[in-house]
């Protein structure tokens, strides 16, 4: 990628998506090799994965349909507080979410992140985007079928009470614009990602933060950690329990714990097969295309910098070939382990059953503890724990007292 210069000394690169455009992947080789950034002159701060609770936390946003606080603003200070500490090198730091930053939220974050703050943005074809943003969705609980989606929120004009979160950051011109109007075109880079050129995501940010080349490749993820996309069965069976369990009043954490982290991770994982992925059908591919075009040319009037080709998304993608009827079975092999996945999970031992201390055991048992107490009034609480102790002073009673 000649012609890219690296970002000046001390910069503050906020990464802020779009989702479904390597954000998983880049967020994960940078704290997996976050000592090797290090010794290169870049900090990715922090100690988890990614910035998510941060951003969440300066958004006042939610994550999942949880009834929890939104996340502590303190997260992001905690954050600024460490980049401000370290005044030699650049920065690394982001979540996608910030893509559905409107307009003043925007500038609030510029405003925050200082005069240093330069803003990266990831983009693919939509027509590439929207089969692995509706699987996001069910990753994340949705039940919606997957043209019934599309109809929605590809429609001219869109039906913007689907999937709400999606219009404002998949609206690829419009992130684009909001970001430069709040930082300035000249602080502001877009990467339009090309399926044929893999290498260019972590390329583009090796050359920003003027890092040796290849140090972001050299990290190893598996399907989990990538963000792999699923395959129809495994998809569809995800999607078949979103439908059954969301009129259940589950708690988010909950979902989280045992359906994404334990099934899904385990299925992501482990399982390897060559069953066909979700694909557009052709009226689809049509109308995304066209979108494509029109972010294309509404970003090359932005004035923003510019790593890759704009024409990339105006590209068709492959159709698929027919519609098939609904999915009514799915291999037995991809239920086993949905399954061992979820009662992994929900014993606290991850997605395959690994072997925690007895410490890390109290730990999880004590979380577990506080979480299921949370479910109740105090009212029931009192009341449990009066028949509990009566319970023990009439067990006690019976041993003491001499049998009649």
């Amino acid at each position: 990628m000649p012609g890219v210069a690296p970002l000046p000394e001390r910069a503050r690169l906020f990464h802020v998506g779009i989702p479904k455009s390597g954000t998983t992947s880049l967020q994960m080789v940078a704290s997996a090799g976050r000592e090797a950034l290090h010794e290169h002159g870049v900090l990715y701060p922090g100690k988890r994965i990614n910035h998510r609770l941060a951003v969440l936390g300066f958004m006042g946003r939610r994550w999942g349909w949880s009834n929890e606080a939104v996340p502590s603003r303190h997260h992001w200070d905690e954050l600024m507080a460490e980049i401000e500490r370290d005044d030699t090198r650049r920065v690394l730091f982001g979540h996608e979410f910030a893509s559905e930053a409107k307009a003043k939220m925007a500038v609030k974050f510029v405003e925050s992140i200082g005069e240093r703050c330069h803003v990266a943005i990831t983009l693919r074809s939509p027509g590439e985007i929207l089969p692995s943003a509706w699987q996001q969705y069910v990753k994340a609980g949705v039940p919606i079928p997957f043209d019934e989606w599309l109809k929605a929120v590809i429609a001219d004009p869109p039906d913007r009470s689907v999937t709400k979160g999606f219009h404002d950051r998949n609206d690829q011109s419009g992130v684009v614009q909001r970001w430069a109007d709040a930082a300035g075109p000249d602080h502001v880079t877009v990467v339009v990602l090309d399926k044929k050129q893999p290498e260019m995501l972590f390329g583009a940010f090796e050359q920003l933060l003027d890092l040796p080349s290849g140090i972001l490749a050299q990290q190893e993820l598996g399907g989990f950690a990538s963000n792999r996309g699923l395959t129809v069965p495994e998809v569809e069976l995800f999607r078949a329990v979103n439908a059954v369990i969301r009129p259940h009043n589950i708690e988010w954490n909950d979902f989280e714990r045992i359906v994404r982290n334990g099934a899904m991770r385990r299925i992501m994982e482990t399982r390897e097969s060559d069953e066909a992925k979700p694909q557009l059908p052709p009226w689809a591919v049509t109308r995304a295309a066209e979108i494509g075009a029109g972010y294309a040319e509404a970003i090359a009037a932005s004035g923003v910098q510019v790593i890759g080709d704009l024409q990339k998304l105006a590209e068709e993608v492959p159709a698929r070939a027919h519609d098939d009827p609904p999915l009514s079975v799915v291999p037995i092999d991809l239920a086993a382990e949905a399954m061992a996945g979820m009662l992994s999970a929900a014993t606290f031992r991850s997605a395959f059953f690994e072997d925690y201390s007895d410490t890390d055991q109290k730990s999880k048992r004590m979380a577990r503890m506080k979480r299921d107490i949370n479910q109740f009034t105090t009212g029931e609480i009192f009341r449990v724990g009066f028949w509990f102790l009566g319970d023990r002073i009439r067990r006690a009673l019976r041993r003491l007292l001499p049998r009649r």
